[in-house]
Protein backbone atom coordinates (compact mmCIF):
# COMPACT_ATOMS: atom_id res chain seq x y z
CA UNK A 1 0.00 0.00 0.00
CA UNK A 2 2.50 2.70 0.67
CA UNK A 3 5.03 1.43 -1.89
CA UNK A 4 1.88 2.10 -4.54
CA UNK A 5 1.57 6.33 -2.68
CA UNK A 6 5.51 6.53 -3.10
CA UNK A 7 5.15 5.87 -6.73
CA UNK A 8 3.33 8.95 -7.29
CA UNK A 9 4.98 10.78 -5.19
CA UNK A 10 6.37 12.88 -8.23
CA UNK A 11 3.01 13.61 -9.37
CA UNK A 12 1.75 14.75 -5.80
CA UNK A 13 4.82 17.37 -5.82
CA UNK A 14 3.23 19.23 -8.94
CA UNK A 15 -0.38 18.94 -8.33
CA UNK A 16 -0.03 19.57 -4.30
CA UNK A 17 -1.31 22.98 -3.82
CA UNK A 18 -0.57 25.35 -1.52
CA UNK A 19 -0.03 24.57 2.39
CA UNK A 20 -0.70 27.21 5.13
CA UNK A 21 -1.80 26.38 8.83
CA UNK A 22 -5.32 25.69 7.59
CA UNK A 23 -5.09 23.21 5.49
CA UNK A 24 -4.02 20.85 2.31
CA UNK A 25 -5.23 21.13 -0.63
CA UNK A 26 -4.86 17.28 -2.83
CA UNK A 27 -5.86 16.72 -6.09
CA UNK A 28 -4.52 13.21 -6.95
CA UNK A 29 -6.30 11.28 -9.74
CA UNK A 30 -7.08 7.24 -8.42
CA UNK A 31 -5.78 8.21 -5.05
CA UNK A 32 -9.28 7.07 -2.76
CA UNK A 33 -8.37 10.17 -0.54
CA UNK A 34 -10.39 13.21 0.01
CA UNK A 35 -9.11 16.34 0.37
CA UNK A 36 -10.71 17.07 3.77
CA UNK A 37 -9.73 13.80 5.18
CA UNK A 38 -6.09 14.71 4.47
CA UNK A 39 -6.92 18.23 6.24
CA UNK A 40 -8.28 16.49 9.05
CA UNK A 41 -5.25 14.83 9.34
CA UNK A 42 -2.75 17.73 8.86
CA UNK A 43 -4.94 19.46 11.67
CA UNK A 44 -5.08 16.85 13.75
CA UNK A 45 -0.92 15.93 14.39
CA UNK A 46 1.16 18.08 16.31
CA UNK A 47 3.82 16.53 14.40
CA UNK A 48 2.55 17.98 11.10
CA UNK A 49 2.35 21.37 12.72
CA UNK A 50 6.01 21.69 13.64
CA UNK A 51 6.75 20.88 10.14
CA UNK A 52 4.17 23.23 8.32
CA UNK A 53 6.01 25.80 11.11
CA UNK A 54 9.59 25.19 9.75
CA UNK A 55 8.32 25.36 5.92
CA UNK A 56 8.76 29.11 5.48
CA UNK A 57 12.80 28.59 5.60
CA UNK A 58 12.22 26.02 2.86
CA UNK A 59 12.71 26.15 -0.38
CA UNK A 60 8.99 25.65 -2.40
CA UNK A 61 9.86 22.18 -3.92
CA UNK A 62 11.41 20.93 -0.62
CA UNK A 63 8.95 22.18 1.32
CA UNK A 64 6.21 20.20 -1.04
CA UNK A 65 7.78 17.19 -0.52
CA UNK A 66 8.18 17.11 3.38
CA UNK A 67 4.64 17.76 2.95
CA UNK A 68 3.90 14.49 0.93
CA UNK A 69 6.23 12.18 3.50
CA UNK A 70 3.81 13.64 6.31
CA UNK A 71 1.05 12.97 5.05
CA UNK A 72 1.42 9.14 3.66
CA UNK A 73 3.32 8.75 7.04
CA UNK A 74 0.00 9.88 9.14
CA UNK A 75 -2.23 7.46 6.52
CA UNK A 76 -3.74 3.96 7.76
CA UNK A 77 -3.67 1.63 5.82
CA UNK A 78 -6.83 -0.58 5.09
CA UNK A 79 -4.72 -4.23 5.61
CA UNK A 80 -4.17 -2.94 9.29
CA UNK A 81 -7.37 -4.73 9.61
CA UNK A 82 -6.68 -8.34 8.83
CA UNK A 83 -8.76 -8.55 5.48
CA UNK A 84 -7.59 -8.21 1.85
CA UNK A 85 -8.53 -6.26 -0.35
CA UNK A 86 -9.89 -9.27 -2.88
CA UNK A 87 -12.46 -10.66 -0.11
CA UNK A 88 -13.38 -7.41 1.59
CA UNK A 89 -17.09 -6.81 1.44
CA UNK A 90 -16.35 -2.60 0.84
CA UNK A 91 -14.46 -3.95 -2.04
CA UNK A 92 -14.80 -2.24 -5.95
CA UNK A 93 -15.72 -5.87 -6.78
CA UNK A 94 -17.55 -7.43 -5.17
CA UNK A 95 -17.83 -11.34 -4.81
CA UNK A 96 -20.49 -13.47 -3.46
CA UNK A 97 -18.52 -14.81 -0.16
CA UNK A 98 -16.80 -11.99 1.64
CA UNK A 99 -15.48 -10.44 5.11
CA UNK A 100 -16.56 -7.26 6.68
CA UNK A 101 -14.23 -4.45 6.96
CA UNK A 102 -14.06 -4.79 10.54
CA UNK A 103 -12.92 -8.85 10.47
CA UNK A 104 -9.97 -10.41 12.48
CA UNK A 105 -8.58 -13.52 12.04
CA UNK A 106 -7.42 -12.48 15.97
CA UNK A 107 -10.63 -13.17 17.43
CA UNK A 108 -13.06 -16.29 18.16
CA UNK A 109 -16.15 -16.37 15.88
CA UNK A 110 -18.27 -17.31 18.89
CA UNK A 111 -16.41 -14.97 21.76
CA UNK A 112 -19.37 -15.13 24.74
CA UNK A 113 -19.67 -19.38 24.26
CA UNK A 114 -17.93 -22.74 23.12
CA UNK A 115 -17.13 -22.70 19.48
CA UNK A 116 -17.96 -26.05 18.35
CA UNK A 117 -14.71 -27.57 16.21
CA UNK A 118 -16.21 -30.71 14.49
CA UNK A 119 -13.41 -33.13 13.26
CA UNK A 120 -14.11 -35.53 10.21
CA UNK A 121 -11.08 -38.50 9.59
CA UNK A 122 -11.30 -40.04 6.80
CA UNK A 123 -8.45 -42.91 6.73
CA UNK A 124 -7.40 -43.92 3.05
CA UNK A 125 -4.74 -46.15 3.92
CA UNK A 126 -2.89 -47.61 6.76
CA UNK A 127 1.19 -47.73 5.74
CA UNK A 128 3.54 -48.67 8.63
CA UNK A 129 2.88 -49.74 11.95
CA UNK A 130 6.38 -49.61 13.49
CA UNK A 131 7.10 -51.85 16.44
CA UNK A 132 10.79 -50.61 16.74
CA UNK A 133 9.91 -47.08 16.80
CA UNK A 134 6.37 -47.02 18.68
CA UNK A 135 4.64 -45.12 15.57
CA UNK A 136 2.03 -45.75 13.41
CA UNK A 137 1.62 -44.00 9.60
CA UNK A 138 -1.38 -43.59 7.65
CA UNK A 139 -2.62 -41.43 5.11
CA UNK A 140 -6.32 -39.98 5.87
CA UNK A 141 -8.37 -36.69 4.36
CA UNK A 142 -8.32 -34.50 7.47
CA UNK A 143 -11.50 -32.15 7.60
CA UNK A 144 -11.99 -29.33 10.61
CA UNK A 145 -15.23 -27.67 10.33
CA UNK A 146 -16.20 -24.65 12.92
CA UNK A 147 -19.42 -21.87 12.13
CA UNK A 148 -18.24 -18.59 10.93
CA UNK A 149 -21.18 -15.86 11.93
CA UNK A 150 -19.20 -13.11 10.39
CA UNK A 151 -19.02 -14.49 7.13
CA UNK A 152 -21.19 -12.62 4.50
CA UNK A 153 -22.66 -14.97 1.73
CA UNK A 154 -24.60 -13.83 -1.02
CA UNK A 155 -27.83 -15.53 -1.27
CA UNK A 156 -27.23 -16.27 -5.31
CA UNK A 157 -23.92 -17.98 -4.63
CA UNK A 158 -26.05 -21.22 -3.92
CA UNK A 159 -28.71 -21.28 -6.40
CA UNK A 160 -26.06 -20.35 -9.01
CA UNK A 161 -24.09 -23.41 -8.46
CA UNK A 162 -26.66 -25.92 -7.56
CA UNK A 163 -29.94 -27.30 -9.72
CA UNK A 164 -31.46 -28.30 -6.56
CA UNK A 165 -32.72 -25.78 -3.68
CA UNK A 166 -29.62 -26.37 -1.24
CA UNK A 167 -30.25 -27.13 2.32
CA UNK A 168 -28.73 -25.41 5.70
CA UNK A 169 -25.85 -28.29 5.54
CA UNK A 170 -25.04 -28.26 1.81
CA UNK A 171 -21.77 -27.57 1.35
CA UNK A 172 -20.10 -25.50 -1.91
CA UNK A 173 -16.48 -25.25 -2.51
CA UNK A 174 -15.21 -21.52 -2.71
CA UNK A 175 -11.51 -20.27 -3.53
CA UNK A 176 -8.58 -21.41 -1.16
CA UNK A 177 -7.49 -18.27 -0.78
CA UNK A 178 -10.14 -17.20 1.25
CA UNK A 179 -8.06 -18.92 4.58
CA UNK A 180 -5.84 -16.70 4.64
CA UNK A 181 -7.73 -13.90 6.18
CA UNK A 182 -10.44 -16.65 8.08
CA UNK A 183 -10.20 -17.26 11.73
CA UNK A 184 -8.80 -21.18 11.97
CA UNK A 185 -8.98 -22.87 15.26
CA UNK A 186 -5.39 -24.09 16.32
CA UNK A 187 -5.38 -27.56 16.06
CA UNK A 188 -3.32 -29.75 18.27
CA UNK A 189 -2.53 -33.43 17.31
CA UNK A 190 -1.37 -35.18 20.88
CA UNK A 191 1.67 -37.25 20.42
CA UNK A 192 2.48 -36.37 16.64
CA UNK A 193 5.73 -36.93 15.66
CA UNK A 194 5.16 -36.03 11.73
CA UNK A 195 2.16 -34.55 9.32
CA UNK A 196 2.82 -34.19 5.85
CA UNK A 197 0.31 -32.52 3.21
CA UNK A 198 0.16 -33.70 0.30
CA UNK A 199 1.29 -32.04 -3.00
CA UNK A 200 1.19 -33.25 -6.90
CA UNK A 201 0.23 -29.89 -8.79
CA UNK A 202 -0.55 -27.68 -5.87
CA UNK A 203 -1.50 -28.93 -2.27
CA UNK A 204 -4.36 -31.23 -2.17
CA UNK A 205 -6.43 -28.92 -0.04
CA UNK A 206 -9.85 -27.66 0.12
CA UNK A 207 -12.34 -24.98 1.72
CA UNK A 208 -16.14 -25.13 1.50
CA UNK A 209 -19.06 -23.14 2.74
CA UNK A 210 -23.20 -24.12 3.52
CA UNK A 211 -25.42 -21.39 3.77
CA UNK A 212 -25.78 -21.50 7.71
CA UNK A 213 -22.09 -20.06 7.46
CA UNK A 214 -20.31 -23.45 8.00
CA UNK A 215 -16.96 -23.35 7.07
CA UNK A 216 -14.89 -27.04 6.52
CA UNK A 217 -11.23 -26.79 5.78
CA UNK A 218 -10.06 -30.01 4.26
CA UNK A 219 -6.55 -31.21 3.51
CA UNK A 220 -4.87 -34.91 2.34
CA UNK A 221 -1.79 -35.43 4.48
CA UNK A 222 -0.10 -38.22 5.86
CA UNK A 223 -0.14 -38.03 9.67
CA UNK A 224 2.75 -40.12 11.72
CA UNK A 225 1.82 -40.25 15.50
CA UNK A 226 3.61 -42.02 18.80
CA UNK A 227 1.47 -45.08 20.40
CA UNK A 228 3.22 -46.45 23.54
CA UNK A 229 2.89 -49.86 22.60
CA UNK A 230 3.74 -52.97 25.75
CA UNK A 231 5.20 -55.61 23.89
CA UNK A 232 5.19 -58.63 26.98
CA UNK A 233 2.55 -60.64 25.22
CA UNK A 234 4.23 -60.20 22.08
CA UNK A 235 3.35 -61.75 19.54
CA UNK A 236 -0.09 -62.61 21.68
CA UNK A 237 -0.53 -58.78 22.04
CA UNK A 238 -3.13 -56.31 20.64
CA UNK A 239 -2.13 -52.88 21.12
CA UNK A 240 -4.76 -49.73 21.64
CA UNK A 241 -3.49 -46.47 19.78
CA UNK A 242 -5.61 -43.69 20.54
CA UNK A 243 -5.50 -40.37 17.82
CA UNK A 244 -6.51 -37.05 19.55
CA UNK A 245 -6.86 -33.99 18.92
CA UNK A 246 -8.16 -30.71 20.16
CA UNK A 247 -7.18 -27.06 20.84
CA UNK A 248 -3.61 -25.80 22.28
CA UNK A 249 -4.63 -22.96 23.87
CA UNK A 250 -8.39 -22.90 23.97
CA UNK A 251 -10.24 -24.42 27.19
CA UNK A 252 -13.28 -26.20 26.92
CA UNK A 253 -15.07 -22.76 27.43
CA UNK A 254 -14.19 -21.49 24.54
CA UNK A 255 -13.70 -24.59 22.17
CA UNK A 256 -14.99 -28.21 21.92
CA UNK A 257 -13.83 -30.47 19.83
CA UNK A 258 -16.09 -33.53 18.39
CA UNK A 259 -16.23 -36.24 15.49
CA UNK A 260 -18.88 -36.41 13.23
CA UNK A 261 -17.49 -38.69 10.73
CA UNK A 262 -14.79 -41.54 11.17
CA UNK A 263 -14.00 -44.18 9.31
CA UNK A 264 -12.13 -45.39 5.98
CA UNK A 265 -12.49 -43.32 3.02
CA UNK A 266 -14.04 -44.96 -0.31
CA UNK A 267 -17.10 -46.52 1.80
CA UNK A 268 -20.26 -45.73 3.06
CA UNK A 269 -19.91 -46.51 6.53
CA UNK A 270 -18.48 -44.95 9.47
CA UNK A 271 -18.13 -45.12 13.25
CA UNK A 272 -20.65 -42.95 14.64
CA UNK A 273 -21.11 -44.93 18.57
CA UNK A 274 -19.46 -47.67 19.38
CA UNK A 275 -21.76 -50.64 18.59
CA UNK A 276 -20.00 -50.18 15.37
CA UNK A 277 -16.33 -50.58 14.19
CA UNK A 278 -14.39 -51.46 10.81
CA UNK A 279 -12.91 -53.58 9.88
CA UNK A 280 -8.97 -53.33 8.16
CA UNK A 281 -8.47 -52.31 4.94
CA UNK A 282 -4.50 -51.25 5.27
CA UNK A 283 -2.15 -53.09 2.72
CA UNK A 284 -0.59 -56.13 3.99
CA UNK A 285 0.46 -55.65 8.00
CA UNK A 286 1.72 -57.59 11.01
CA UNK A 287 -1.53 -56.53 12.74
CA UNK A 288 -5.70 -56.49 12.09
CA UNK A 289 -6.85 -53.10 12.70
CA UNK A 290 -10.54 -51.82 14.32
CA UNK A 291 -11.14 -48.27 14.93
CA UNK A 292 -13.62 -47.43 17.68
CA UNK A 293 -14.79 -43.60 18.73
CA UNK A 294 -12.78 -42.53 21.97
CA UNK A 295 -14.02 -43.71 25.80
CA UNK A 296 -15.59 -40.51 27.12
CA UNK A 297 -12.56 -40.47 29.80
CA UNK A 298 -10.57 -40.05 27.00
CA UNK A 299 -12.24 -36.77 25.66
CA UNK A 300 -10.78 -34.57 28.18
CA UNK A 301 -7.40 -33.34 28.82
CA UNK A 302 -6.80 -32.19 32.23
CA UNK A 303 -4.69 -28.79 32.50
CA UNK A 304 -4.45 -28.23 35.36
CA UNK A 305 -4.81 -24.91 36.35
CA UNK A 306 -5.10 -24.17 32.80
CA UNK A 307 -8.64 -25.84 32.87
CA UNK A 308 -9.50 -29.16 31.39
CA UNK A 309 -9.25 -29.18 27.21
CA UNK A 310 -12.00 -30.95 24.84
CA UNK A 311 -10.64 -33.41 23.00
CA UNK A 312 -11.85 -36.14 19.83
CA UNK A 313 -10.52 -38.63 17.48
CA UNK A 314 -10.66 -42.31 17.61
CA UNK A 315 -9.22 -45.95 18.99
CA UNK A 316 -7.32 -47.72 16.74
CA UNK A 317 -6.96 -51.20 18.17
CA UNK A 318 -4.48 -53.31 16.75
CA UNK A 319 -4.77 -57.31 17.07
CA UNK A 320 -1.43 -59.46 15.42
CA UNK A 321 -1.81 -62.10 13.47
CA UNK A 322 -0.44 -65.02 15.52
CA UNK A 323 -0.36 -67.42 12.45
CA UNK A 324 2.79 -66.47 11.07
CA UNK A 325 4.78 -66.71 14.85
CA UNK A 326 3.13 -70.30 15.27
CA UNK A 327 4.34 -71.37 12.02
CA UNK A 328 8.04 -70.11 11.96
CA UNK A 329 8.52 -70.73 16.17
CA UNK A 330 6.13 -72.36 18.37
CA UNK A 331 5.45 -75.53 15.80
CA UNK A 332 9.22 -76.33 15.04
CA UNK A 333 10.42 -75.46 18.88
CA UNK A 334 7.30 -77.56 19.97
CA UNK A 335 8.19 -80.48 17.44
CA UNK A 336 12.08 -80.30 18.53
CA UNK A 337 10.64 -80.84 22.35
CA UNK A 338 9.02 -84.07 21.05
CA UNK A 339 11.76 -85.54 19.23
CA UNK A 340 14.18 -85.04 22.09
CA UNK A 341 11.48 -87.64 23.45
CA UNK A 342 12.30 -90.51 21.59
CA UNK A 343 16.00 -90.32 23.23
CA UNK A 344 14.56 -91.64 25.79
CA UNK A 345 13.85 -94.93 23.59
CA UNK A 346 17.84 -95.41 23.18
CA UNK A 347 19.37 -97.61 25.07
CA UNK A 348 22.30 -95.75 27.32
CA UNK A 349 24.85 -97.99 25.68
CA UNK A 350 24.36 -96.44 22.37
CA UNK A 351 26.11 -92.82 23.57
CA UNK A 352 26.95 -91.44 20.23
CA UNK A 353 23.61 -91.71 18.69
CA UNK A 354 21.48 -90.43 21.80
CA UNK A 355 24.00 -87.52 22.89
CA UNK A 356 24.32 -86.26 19.29
CA UNK A 357 20.73 -86.14 19.21
CA UNK A 358 19.84 -84.00 22.27
CA UNK A 359 23.08 -81.90 21.63
CA UNK A 360 21.67 -80.97 18.12
CA UNK A 361 18.19 -80.37 19.33
CA UNK A 362 19.61 -77.90 21.70
CA UNK A 363 22.08 -75.58 19.85
CA UNK A 364 19.10 -75.61 17.40
CA UNK A 365 16.52 -74.60 20.00
CA UNK A 366 19.27 -72.06 21.21
CA UNK A 367 19.91 -70.56 17.76
CA UNK A 368 16.27 -70.52 17.25
CA UNK A 369 15.60 -68.36 20.49
CA UNK A 370 18.81 -65.92 19.45
CA UNK A 371 16.95 -65.17 16.14
CA UNK A 372 13.73 -64.58 18.67
CA UNK A 373 15.34 -62.30 20.40
CA UNK A 374 17.19 -59.66 17.68
CA UNK A 375 13.95 -59.78 15.84
CA UNK A 376 11.24 -59.03 18.75
CA UNK A 377 10.68 -56.15 19.93
CA UNK A 378 11.82 -54.33 23.15
CA UNK A 379 10.14 -55.02 26.19
CA UNK A 380 10.28 -54.08 30.03
CA UNK A 381 10.85 -58.17 30.60
CA UNK A 382 11.00 -61.45 28.70
CA UNK A 383 8.07 -61.69 26.02
CA UNK A 384 5.85 -64.15 25.39
CA UNK A 385 7.88 -65.99 22.99
CA UNK A 386 10.79 -65.23 24.43
CA UNK A 387 9.29 -67.36 27.47
CA UNK A 388 8.44 -70.32 24.55
CA UNK A 389 11.23 -70.92 23.64
CA UNK A 390 13.26 -70.36 27.04
CA UNK A 391 10.94 -73.72 28.05
CA UNK A 392 11.56 -75.87 25.23
CA UNK A 393 15.15 -74.96 25.46
CA UNK A 394 14.79 -76.60 28.98
CA UNK A 395 13.15 -79.58 28.40
CA UNK A 396 15.31 -80.79 25.73
CA UNK A 397 18.34 -79.62 28.74
CA UNK A 398 16.37 -81.68 31.46
CA UNK A 399 16.73 -84.77 28.62
CA UNK A 400 19.99 -84.03 28.18
CA UNK A 401 20.50 -84.31 32.24
CA UNK A 402 18.81 -87.49 32.60
CA UNK A 403 20.72 -89.05 30.22
CA UNK A 404 23.91 -87.69 31.85
CA UNK A 405 23.41 -89.13 35.45
CA UNK A 406 22.28 -92.48 33.68
CA UNK A 407 25.49 -92.71 32.25
CA UNK A 408 27.64 -91.54 35.68
CA UNK A 409 25.62 -94.17 37.62
CA UNK A 410 26.92 -96.73 34.78
CA UNK A 411 30.64 -95.23 35.11
CA UNK A 412 30.05 -95.87 38.81
CA UNK A 413 29.21 -99.40 38.82
CA UNK A 414 31.31 -100.32 36.39
CA UNK A 415 34.42 -99.50 38.70
CA UNK A 416 36.58 -102.00 40.20
CA UNK A 417 36.30 -102.37 43.90
CA UNK A 418 40.21 -101.82 45.16
CA UNK A 419 42.99 -103.52 43.46
CA UNK A 420 42.97 -106.94 42.10
CA UNK A 421 45.45 -109.13 40.42
CA UNK A 422 44.92 -110.72 37.26
CA UNK A 423 44.76 -114.06 38.90
CA UNK A 424 42.19 -113.20 41.09
CA UNK A 425 39.95 -111.46 38.40
CA UNK A 426 40.53 -115.17 36.28
CA UNK A 427 39.82 -116.94 39.12
CA UNK A 428 36.72 -115.40 39.79
CA UNK A 429 35.73 -115.56 36.29
CA UNK A 430 36.45 -119.00 35.64
CA UNK A 431 34.21 -118.99 39.10
CA UNK A 432 31.28 -117.97 37.52
CA UNK A 433 31.18 -119.94 34.34
CA UNK A 434 31.20 -123.28 36.73
CA UNK A 435 28.46 -122.13 38.39
CA UNK A 436 26.62 -121.90 34.89
CA UNK A 437 27.74 -124.75 33.01
CA UNK A 438 28.98 -127.33 35.28
CA UNK A 439 32.63 -127.61 34.37
CA UNK A 440 35.09 -125.76 32.56
CA UNK A 441 35.53 -126.85 29.53
CA UNK A 442 32.13 -127.31 28.37
CA UNK A 443 31.74 -124.02 26.37
CA UNK A 444 34.17 -121.40 25.07
CA UNK A 445 34.23 -118.47 27.40
CA UNK A 446 31.43 -116.34 27.12
CA UNK A 447 31.81 -112.38 27.81
CA UNK A 448 28.22 -112.24 28.87
CA UNK A 449 28.76 -114.52 32.31
CA UNK A 450 31.52 -112.05 32.71
CA UNK A 451 31.81 -109.49 35.62
CA UNK A 452 30.59 -106.80 33.68
CA UNK A 453 28.31 -108.85 31.96
CA UNK A 454 25.19 -107.78 33.99
CA UNK A 455 25.42 -104.16 32.56
CA UNK A 456 25.20 -105.06 28.91
CA UNK A 457 22.26 -104.72 26.43
CA UNK A 458 23.15 -107.18 24.20
CA UNK A 459 23.37 -110.10 27.37
CA UNK A 460 19.63 -109.08 28.73
CA UNK A 461 18.10 -109.84 25.05
CA UNK A 462 19.82 -113.09 25.14
CA UNK A 463 19.24 -114.41 28.40
CA UNK A 464 15.77 -115.60 29.86
CA UNK A 465 14.67 -113.78 33.22
CA UNK A 466 16.18 -116.94 35.51
CA UNK A 467 19.07 -117.05 34.04
CA UNK A 468 19.43 -113.40 34.22
CA UNK A 469 18.54 -113.38 37.78
CA UNK A 470 20.68 -116.29 39.02
CA UNK A 471 23.79 -114.19 37.20
CA UNK A 472 22.97 -111.11 39.16
CA UNK A 473 22.19 -112.93 42.74
CA UNK A 474 25.94 -114.84 42.43
CA UNK A 475 27.83 -111.47 41.21
CA UNK A 476 25.83 -109.63 43.84
CA UNK A 477 27.02 -112.29 46.38
CA UNK A 478 30.63 -111.78 44.95
CA UNK A 479 31.09 -108.06 44.70
CA UNK A 480 28.80 -107.72 47.84
CA UNK A 481 26.88 -104.78 46.10
CA UNK A 482 23.28 -104.59 44.42
CA UNK A 483 23.95 -104.33 40.69
CA UNK A 484 21.83 -102.11 38.90
CA UNK A 485 21.22 -103.65 34.98
CA UNK A 486 19.96 -101.72 32.13
CA UNK A 487 16.64 -103.12 33.00
CA UNK A 488 16.37 -100.81 35.99
CA UNK A 489 17.58 -97.95 33.45
CA UNK A 490 15.01 -98.54 30.82
CA UNK A 491 12.75 -97.94 33.70
CA UNK A 492 14.37 -94.65 34.52
CA UNK A 493 14.19 -93.78 30.41
CA UNK A 494 10.36 -95.08 30.56
CA UNK A 495 9.71 -92.94 33.16
CA UNK A 496 10.65 -89.76 31.98
CA UNK A 497 9.41 -91.09 28.79
CA UNK A 498 5.49 -90.50 29.82
CA UNK A 499 6.56 -87.58 32.51
CA UNK A 500 8.15 -85.12 29.96
CA UNK A 501 4.81 -84.93 27.66
CA UNK A 502 2.50 -84.47 30.69
CA UNK A 503 5.04 -81.60 32.20
CA UNK A 504 4.89 -80.29 28.74
CA UNK A 505 1.06 -80.84 28.43
CA UNK A 506 0.75 -78.65 31.75
CA UNK A 507 3.31 -76.24 30.74
CA UNK A 508 1.00 -75.50 27.27
CA UNK A 509 -2.45 -75.30 29.14
CA UNK A 510 -0.85 -72.34 31.74
CA UNK A 511 1.03 -71.13 28.95
CA UNK A 512 -1.94 -70.47 26.53
CA UNK A 513 -4.24 -70.18 29.21
CA UNK A 514 -2.72 -67.08 30.75
CA UNK A 515 -1.33 -65.11 27.23
CA UNK A 516 -5.08 -65.76 25.29
CA UNK A 517 -7.93 -66.28 28.02
CA UNK A 518 -6.78 -64.90 30.95
CA UNK A 519 -5.57 -61.60 29.35
CA UNK A 520 -8.96 -61.03 27.42
CA UNK A 521 -11.09 -61.85 31.36
CA UNK A 522 -8.58 -59.08 32.36
CA UNK A 523 -9.45 -56.82 29.82
CA UNK A 524 -13.12 -56.98 30.01
CA UNK A 525 -12.89 -56.51 33.74
CA UNK A 526 -10.93 -53.35 33.10
CA UNK A 527 -13.52 -52.55 30.37
CA UNK A 528 -16.14 -52.94 32.80
CA UNK A 529 -14.93 -51.00 35.70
Amino acid sequence: FYKRYFLQTNQLIYQLGEVSDVGVNLHVPGVPLPAHEAVHLLLESQFLTIIIDSMNTMTTVFRKTITVIAILALMEPQVSQGVSQAVSCDAAVQTYVCLPANYSSMDLPLPKEANLILIEIHISDVLVIDDRDFSITYSLYFNVQWREPRLHINTGFFQDRMESPPTEETLTPVDLNLIKDLWVPNVFIYNLKTFKVIDVLSRLAGLWVSPNKDVMYSQASQITFICPMIFNYFPLDTQVCKFQVGSYSYNMEKMIFAVSQLGYAHTSSFVKDRTKSIGSRSIVLDYDIQISPLEEDDKVFVGGPLGNYSLAGFEMILKRHVSHYIITYYLPSGLFVAVSWISFLIPPDIVPGRMALLITLFLVLVNIFNNVTTNSPKAEGLTAIEIWMLACILFVFGALIVYAVILNEKLTASKPRGKQTKRDKKMKQQEIIKMNNGSLGSQEKDPCHEEDAPELLSCHNDQSGGQLRQSLSRAEKKSGKKIKTNYEYAKVDRFFLFFSPFLFLIFNTIYWGYFLLWDKILCKEQGSQ
